[in-house]
């Protein structure tokens, strides 16, 4: 069972943004590897960070409390869970700086996770409109991207075949500088990109003719993306190695899913809803309605005495699961349409109607008693 993000940061499950916050400075300080170098220290201090990347989100928070945690955790990678995050601006306001690099991820800087050595080539970001069809099914759709690839001309070193490449007099090759400063907490060393060569760690003495030194050029390629069945909107799938290329690795390609709005379904969770007009006689007599399902439109037989928003559920005929076998559900609502205008012989039918039921005696009642 996945551990509830409250209870590891030690607040109850109404606690206002300031007190999440506060809760986990406390316990960050306390477990960050720089103060306790331990196994345990550095799995719990990965858990408050996931903790707070959550709760400390309104957004994020609204969705955890409606899964709650085992379910956020399925529908939820880790890299959704830390994107647009950054915890380097909660300890800047305490005057501390943690070092973890210029994009704030704890786990590319203590975990090795995330693109944390410097050269790497970053991460791109593809945002794909999906139907409520293709999404309930899963599909195979084709993209373009366009992206940084490694340089043909100078195979990503940068330097124009058949000249000499030299190392960063600056940071002696290693493409990053060291700096240490005293805070309140101690001694705080933080790592930095050597400004003077971009990190590289190398000067050329002559750069690429076609890149200009970057070992890379933007290039555009063509792929297949599968999308499973039942992804959310705002979910993200990673195609590792195909985001920007760098010499330290490449970056990997983030395909965000987009759910467009559906003109007759809307979709709660796996279940879809929608309502369907009926005539009042077809109310009160029953019989066949045709109805609209994801997979086309389906007959389905309504008892006697149907009333005015009564739901009914067509099983399996809502969104594939993306975990587990099967199908939520539809839920139809009966909406009953009353006819604005009667002809004379409609009318006299409809009266007639009238006295055999008050002669009938049969303790309906209608209006409050």
């Amino acid at each position: 069972m996945t551990q509830d993000y409250y209870e590891l940061l030690g607040v109850p499950k109404d606690a206002s943004q300031e007190q999440i916050k506060k809760a986990y400075r406390e316990l960050a300080l306390k477990y960050h590897p720089d103060r306790n170098n331990t196994k345990e220290a550095e799995a719990k201090f990965k858990e408050i960070n996931a903790a707070y990347a959550v709760l400390g989100n309104p957004e994020k928070r609204k969705q955890y409390d409606t899964y709650g945690p085992n379910e956020f955790g399925q529908h939820y990678s880790e890299e959704e869970i830390f994107r647009n995050f950054n915890f380097n601006d909660i300890f800047r306001e305490m005057g501390v700086n943690f070092g973890f690099g210029s994009g704030g991820d704890p786990f590319g800087s203590f975990f090795g996770q995330g693109g944390g050595r410097e050269g790497t080539g970053q991460s791109v970001l593809y945002r794909m409109p999906l139907t409520l069809e293709e999404i309930a099914k899963g599909a195979d759709k084709e993209i373009t991207i366009r992206h940084q690839k490694q340089c043909h001309h100078c195979s990503g070193s940068g330097a124009e075949p058949g000249t000499k490449v030299k190392k960063c007099p600056t940071c002696n090759g290693s493409g990053q500088v060291m700096t240490i400063r005293n805070t309140f907490i101690g001694r705080m060393q933080t790592i930095a990109v050597c400004s003077r060569c971009g990190g590289k760690g190398k000067s050329y003495e002559k750069r690429c003719r076609l890149c200009n030194g970057t070992g890379s050029t933007v290039q555009s390629e063509r792929l297949t993306v599968h999308i499973p069945s039942g992804v959310y909107n705002g979910s993200r799938l990673r195609l590792e190695g195909m985001g920007d290329y760098g010499p330290g690795g490449t970056g990997d390609l983030y395909v965000e899913v987009e759910e467009l709005r559906h003109k007759i379904f809307v979709r709660e969770r796996d279940n879809i809803h929608t309502s369907v007009k009926i005539p009042f006689y077809t109310a009160i007599l029953g019989g066949e309605i045709n109805v609209p399902t994801l997979n086309g439109n389906k007959t389905i037989t309504l008892e006697e005495g149907s009333q005015q928003d009564k739901q009914i559920t067509l099983k399996g005929e809502g969104i594939k699961k993306t975990h587990g076998s099967g199908a939520g559900d539809e839920i139809i609502t009966l909406k009953i349409e009353m006819p604005k205008t009667l002809s004379a012989e409609e009318r006299s039918i409809i009266e007639n109607f009238k006295q055999l039921s008050d002669r009938k005696g049969d303790g309906r009642h209608f209006g409050f008693f």
